[in-house]
């Protein structure tokens, strides 16, 4: 596994050139980019000249969020999944290695049972064509009350939930997007985790949930930093990760807001702090390798 940043989550933007030097600086190896920028330049300039600073960094870029609706009509979405396809090729030569498909917790025309199935078919369609270019699909879930207000049917907003849809998709280049802030408002354990290969997991985003939080009413404002109390706890997942063979990025996922005072350097400084104390209480060297199995081998 990887140490990955996402700037805009520490409130930090900038030019993409800036951006790669603050990831290197700060000892990341990954990068989440703007995605749908990235891949129109790609479009318009080419493959070469859209990622040369990218290329020239060495940094590895993840992937982007699924463009296609997958709530909409059968007209739509078919027309949607039609131009993914032609966009696949394009993310591939990027070098984008995973898609990520964020699931609507609620549905105003169909209830549980039928949306699962919806899902569970555009699911396999979406990971088929993106198996094509070697691409992997990320499944993850909101797991707040809020995304569910006013709606007319509940559907996945809890970690047993989306275990369910992950198993359900047989296709070798499905797995889950981790976020342990929406897994703990989910009612999720690390016990349930093992149900999972490490090759079923695609991405592990961490952002602790305050022990105070009513986990009814908590809010996206509330994703905080891991703390001196909880970096052990984020350590022994990503042992528990690394042993099941969890090779993708790991990236810190708090609220903006919590940065509102710092320079950006500041910012991603701290975030690279965190990050190492995480990565030295799971017992892992700089190749995100444990140190016991590297010593062996």
């Amino acid at each position: 596994m990887y140490k990955n940043v996402n700037l805009s989550s520490l409130g930090v933007s900038g030019r993409q050139s800036e951006l790669i030097e603050l990831t290197l600086t700060y000892g990341f190896r990954g990068l989440d980019v703007d995605a749908p920028e990235l891949l129109r330049r790609a479009s318009l300039q080419g493959v070469e000249e859209a990622t040369k600073y990218i290329r020239s960094g060495k940094v590895k870029i993840g992937g982007w969020m699924l463009p296609v609706n997958l709530a909409a009509d059968d007209p739509t979405f078919d027309q949607e999944l039609e131009k993914f396809a032609s966009l696949a090729q394009t993310a591939a030569e990027v070098g984008f290695t995973y898609c990520t498909a964020v699931i609507d917790p609620a549905s105003d025309d169909l209830p549980f049972h039928e949306n699962f199935e919806r899902h569970r078919g555009r699911l396999a369609r979406v990971a088929d064509v993106l198996q094509r270019h070697e691409i992997r699909l990320a499944v993850g879930f909101q797991a707040a009350a809020k995304h569910r207000e006013g709606r007319a049917y509940p559907f996945i907003h809890q970690a047993e939930e989306i275990l369910t849809l992950v198993k359900s998709i047989v296709s070798d280049n499905v797995g889950l997007a981790l976020d342990t802030w929406d897994w703990k408002v989910g009612g999720g354990g690390n016990d349930q985790l093992d149900e999972l290969t490490g090759q079923q997991i695609v991405t592990v985003g961490i952002a602790d949930v305050p022990l105070d939080a009513d986990l009814a009413a908590v809010d996206q404002t509330q994703r905080m930093l891991p703390t001196d109390e909880t970096i052990p706890e984020y350590g022994a997942l990503l042992t528990r990760l690394a042993e099941r063979g969890y090779e993708g990025p790991v990236t810190l996922y708090p609220h903006s807001s919590h940065f509102a005072k710092l320079t950006r350097d500041a910012s991603v400084d701290k975030c690279s702090d965190v990050l190492n104390r995480i990565w030295t209480a799971a017992g892992l060297n700089k190749a995100g390798k444990l140190v016991s199995a590297s010593a062996e081998s």
